[in-house]
């Protein structure tokens, strides 16, 4: 058996376990990219000092 760091969930062979891991580094992923526009967008509304 195999556990997944992420969320605990058990698989039976690695195989598996790498293919359910990509579905969080993809929702990591996806929330850096998000956080990042956000801070961009902050960060144009103010002017330099």
């Amino acid at each position: 058996m195999h556990q997944c760091y992420y969320c605990d969930q058990l698989f039976g062979s690695k195989e598996e376990l790498y293919d359910h891991v990509e579905v969080h580094s993809d929702i990591e992923r996806n929330k850096e990219i998000m956080d990042r526009k956000k801070e961009s967008t902050k960060n144009r509304g103010q002017s330099p000092d």
